[in-house]
């Protein structure tokens, strides 16, 4: 394992027992980040802030170490590879190989078809897209449990790293011309996409909280700058300044998407295939070099599995009965149990069975997140088979998708340090509630653009309500330029601003810390829901029926915002009293502390330090 500098300076107190700890998890020769450890928050340290210094001194990121900025690199890489990948399943499936064309699914130049090579339809091409993203968001559940209390996040990386490797080189082998041709592209193609999605799912729980681990500013520390200031170098900020990187790299990785798509409509599909492999190979070299640089936890296991024990109880115990109801959880607390008389085997005590209640009342904010994420991208691959029936002129179907990217990295800064700021200036309190009420409206509106251009492209397309199932009468598509979806897919992006961040806040700032993996797998399953709904529509995922595929989430956006806001709307006065005498983050919207310890997510029962980190603020794209 490695070392940093303030963990050598505490070494004494670190490797000293957490306060009150329960149900200890701590391996042999590990210890809790300090910042998350009373018995050193609550202790003197050099630098250490008072009260009155933490109310009115200037908080700063500490400085990141260099092995933060390769592992942003890393995800770089991998997410790049990804997405070069990603966006093409739909064309590649759904439409056949271009008549006229150069044999490796590029279309005739000059004309308005789209690249393919299976053709095996929308329905298929749905089917195929959803389960591949479905399994990229479920199976992550399972792999961060493994890498906490099995092999450890870095070694589950690098069998992700192999995995993906493998996939790379399959898909390559499915652009081949001969392949192709004969139609048995199908059988590299589909293992490559499945393998995929597996190594995805590895990579996606393990690398941000391995980021997090690296963060040597673990405790609030004042410090005098060049300039004579003192400020207080704040984990929070560091957190946050860290966090920008790698979301920001995510997002640059998603325009890879850009190169593939140019690559299949001009070159063809074996190029396009090629860029995501040599974006994928830097990867083994990276972690070669990181692995020993890097603060690296042993695995100390993980309280996922007891949360499932804990709700099996319940629901043994009659509590499908109370669901909502009180005396629902008190079901599987020992204490509760032993009065009954029965003899369940129990390996928790009565407050992790609160701590599970606390973490399940602080996301039922994510149980909204499926609609939005659907009327962002559109039911299933809808907004896919759209973009195949309008007008590109050159421009390859499957790249608009791409202003989803570009809207996040465009308005983040402006969100962050035009309008938060100047609604703070204003004494007009925005809060977490009010964003994400904003963002699920905007995500409606995105959907309500995808409707309106669908009704147009089917009036207008030569095959008129069957206009995306390879038309082939005059151009085969209607007169109206694809640039149009970039508003819906620009203003979904947007959205994502305004739901996303504020969201995870609440949930990381109010449940309890060793719930944080909890978080994490309630986070991804609601994102996984989104494309099981898309799986199970595939057969209505086609014509004629893609304007109510876009049509009838939009209705539902609409009442499901309207419900949003009126079942949380308290939060948002209680996150306003917090702030009045807590410290409060602008850029996360919330009022206490989301890294570190607070007042609404303390807990007797500690987290293995493998999993203080776990998934803080992932998002759907990571």
């Amino acid at each position: 394992m490695g070392h940093s500098s303030d963990l050598e300076r505490a070494s004494s107190v670190t490797n000293s027992p957490v306060v009150d700890e329960k149900m200890p998890k701590t391996p042999e020769g590990d210890a809790h980040a300090p910042y998350l450890n009373p018995s050193i928050m609550e202790a003197d340290y050099e630098g250490k802030p008072t009260e009155e210094e933490l109310k009115t001194l200037r908080r700063i990121p500490g400085k990141l170490p260099i092995v933060a900025y390769l592992i942003c690199v890393v995800e770089f890489c991998e997410r790049a590879s990804y997405y070069g990948v990603q966006p093409l399943i739909s064309n590649y499936v759904n439409r056949p190989l271009p008549a006229g064309g150069n044999g490796y699914g590029a279309p005739p130049e000059g004309t308005q078809q789209t690249a393919g090579a299976l053709g095996l339809g929308t329905v298929t091409a749905n089917a195929v897209t959803q389960s591949f993203s479905l399994l990229a968001y479920a199976l992550p559940m399972l792999f961060g449990w493994m890498a906490d209390a099995k092999t450890g996040r870095f070694s589950l990386i690098c069998y992700g790293v192999v995995v993906f490797g493998v996939a790379h080189v399959l898909m390559v082998a499915a652009g081949a011309k001969d392949l192709l041709a004969s139609g048995t592209a199908k059988v590299p193609y589909f293992l490559s996409v499945y393998i995929l999605s597996i190594g995805a799912a590895m990579f996606k729980p393990n690398v941000s909280p391995l980021l997090l681990d690296q963060m040597t500013t673990t405790v609030p520390k004042v410090i005098t700058l060049e300039s004579g200031e003192r400020v207080i170098q704040d984990p929070e900020s560091t957190t946050e300044r860290v966090m920008l990187w790698f979301y920001l790299l995510i997002n640059i990785g998603g325009f890879m998407g850009v190169a593939t798509s140019y690559s299949e409509k001009y070159v063809g599909w074996w190029l396009a295939f090629l860029i995501p492999l040599l974006l994928y190979l830097p990867l083994p070299l990276l972690l070669w070099f990181l692995y020993k640089r890097l603060i690296l936890h042993p695995p100390g296991g993980s309280d996922l599995g007891n949360v499932f024990k804990v709700l099996g109880v319940i629901f043994r115990r009659g509590g499908i009965k109370k669901i909502g109801r009180h005396g629902f959880w008190d079901l599987a607390k020992p204490s509760h149990i032993a009065a009954s008389g029965l003899s369940i085997k129990t390996v928790w005590n009565d407050e992790f069975v609160d701590d599970v209640r606390r973490t399940f009342q602080a996301t039922g904010i994510f149980c909204f997140f499926p609609i939005q994420y659907i009327n962002d991208n559109g039911l299933g691959s809808a907004a896919s088979f759209q973009s195949t029936m309008l007008e590109t002129n050159g421009v390859p179907n499957d790249v608009i998708s791409n202003f989803n990217s570009l809207s996040i990295i465009a308005m983040a800064p402006v969100l962050n340090y035009g309008l938060y700021p100047l609604l703070r200036r204003l004494n007009i309190h925005y809060g977490p509630v009010a964003r994400i009420t904003t963002g699920l409206a905007m995500s409606t509106i995105g959907g309500v653009g995808y409707t309106v251009l669908n009704y147009y492209a089917y009036q207008q397309s030569p095959c008129g309500d069957y206009g995306s199932s390879d038309c082939t009468i005059g151009t085969g598509v209607a007169p109206i330029s694809i640039w149009w979806m970039a508003i819906p897919f620009a203003i979904g992006g947007i959205s994502e601003l305004f739901v996303n961040v504020p969201a995870y806040s609440i949930a990381y700032s109010r449940a309890p810390v060793n719930m944080r993996g909890l978080v994490s797998a309630l986070n991804l399953f609601n994102t996984a829901i989104a494309y099981a709904i898309g799986l199970a529509c595939s057969s209505v995922v086609t014509d004629p029926y893609l304007t109510w595929d876009f049509g009838g989430p939009a209705i539902a956006g609409g009442i499901l915002t309207v419900i949003f806001y009126f079942t949380f709307r308290h939060i948002d006065e209680e996150e306003f009293q917090l702030s009045q005498n807590k410290d409060y983050s602008p850029q996360l919207g919330v009022a206490v502390n989301v890294v570190g310890e607070n007042e609404l997510n303390k807990t007797v029962n500690r987290p293995a330090p493998i999993a203080e980190n776990e998934e803080m603020m992932i998002s759907q794209k990571q």
